[in-house]
């Protein structure tokens, strides 16, 4: 463990790092001297509690903590039965962080669970039957829980897009679902939906159209919020088994803005693949699913040009990245992570698929020649913030 301490420690900003098990107890640490266990400690099971207390009010998983001091900082992330906690400057780049953390923290987490019974003695969330047992309780009556709802969102989101092209309605999948849509490897390569949900893309020109259509399928829009945010974007729910609708108004806008302009006529289903595999390379705090995404796509889909469907056309993600320096720096620096980190996820051949085409995609962003606006950005670089955050 302390190896994968080591490497979290390498990022600049980076004070030290440690591990406790469900109980508290550090079992692995890298600090500078002036830090110890007994002052550490107290520190440790008090966010233990915290985070078992907001499981058990949210109902949800909690992922990861920021809790930010005077003068520094603490990164916490959920290891299931245990948690890593990063010290470090209360400026430092968190999602430049993220990138080693969150792929750290899924191996520590996996060294943790095998580390033996007192590991495990006090897991900080209930048993998988405990947790069954209260997302049971948790759903509305006649709500059905679903293990893996991958095949009832596929069916459902084909349901969407063909009654929305019977009303001339450009409707197109998006996210992790258009990613098994497209994608034979996804099944085995991506994870799981973790609820109910689907994400599409459509013109605003048509979105007074989709609420006829949705509510034809049995889907009732959230009304105040779409009177409220209906120009960018629409939510729409059906109550049984409680599929929720996501759909983003002429533009995808997460860390950068990707608008979809001419572009939803491209494909049938889903995104273009140009177009999903950048809503993918635009997250700055990319975790395991994203990242699992991005090596579906390029294992799957050879690199081409505008007009051939089922290839991932490089001009396009050159020219967005071409004029915009914050999306280059975004994307440049997830294909580079992805490279990095594909042993863990990849087997030989899928690995040598994939490093290929990754690297020829980079290059190709590379050769592309960059506007005038781009150039003035990147003399700034990284002295400004080049992205959005979702929560914002």
């Amino acid at each position: 463990m302390e190896q994968l301490l080591a490497d979290i420690n390498a990022v600049a900003g980076v004070k030290g790092s440690f591990v406790c098990d469900g109980n508290g107890a550090i079992v692995a640490q890298d600090l500078p001297l002036p830090l110890d266990e007994e002052r550490l400690l107290p520190t440790a099971r008090t966010i233990l509690q915290t985070i078992e207390g907001l499981e058990t009010t949210r109902r949800r998983k909690v992922s990861d903590l920021d809790i930010v001091f005077h003068d520094a900082r603490m990164i916490v992330k959920n290891l299931r039965t245990g948690c890593l906690y990063v010290l470090c400057a209360r400026n430092i780049n968190v999602p430049l962080l993220n990138l080693t953390a969150n792929m750290t923290a899924r191996k520590l987490a996996a060294r943790l669970k095998e580390s033996g019974p007192e590991a495990a003695a006090a897991p900080t969330v209930a048993p998988a039957k405990e947790q069954a047992q209260t997302v049971e309780e948790a759903a509305a009556p006649g709500e059905a829980v679903v293990a893996d709802p991958t095949e009832l969102l596929l069916e459902r989101a084909h349901e969407a897009v063909s009654a929305a092209a019977q009303r001339g309605i450009c409707l197109r999948l998006l996210g992790g679902l258009a990613v098994k849509a497209v994608c034979q490897s996804a099944a085995r390569i991506a994870l799981p939906p973790e609820g109910l949900d689907l994400d599409f893309a459509v013109y605003g020109k048509q979105r007074a159209q989709l609420d006829q259509a949705m509510e034809g399928l049995g889907y009732e829009p959230l009304r105040r919020f779409n009177a409220l945010h209906g120009h960018r974007r629409l939510k729409y729910f059906e109550a049984e088994p409680g599929i929720a609708l996501d759909v983003f108004v002429d533009t995808f806008h997460m860390c950068h803005r990707l608008p979809f302009t001419d572009r939803l006529e491209l494909s049938e289903l889903t995104i273009p693949l140009a177009d999903l595999l950048l809503s993918k390379l635009q997250i700055v705090q990319m975790d395991e699913k994203d990242l699992r995404d991005i090596y579906a796509i390029l294992c799957d889909h050879e690199l081409g040009r505008l007009g051939e469907e089922d290839k991932v056309d490089v001009d396009y993600i050159g020219s967005i990245c071409a004029d915009d320096w914050g999306w280059y720096k975004t994307v440049s620096l997830n294909i580079d992570k992805s490279i990095e980190l594909v042993d863990d996820f990849l087997g030989d051949e899928e690995k040598e698929s994939f490093v290929s085409r990754a690297r020829r995609l980079s290059q190709s962003i590379e050769a592309v020649p960059k506007s005038l606006r781009w150039q003035a950005r990147g003399r700034i670089g990284e002295a400004r913030r080049w992205y959005d955050l979702p929560e914002e």
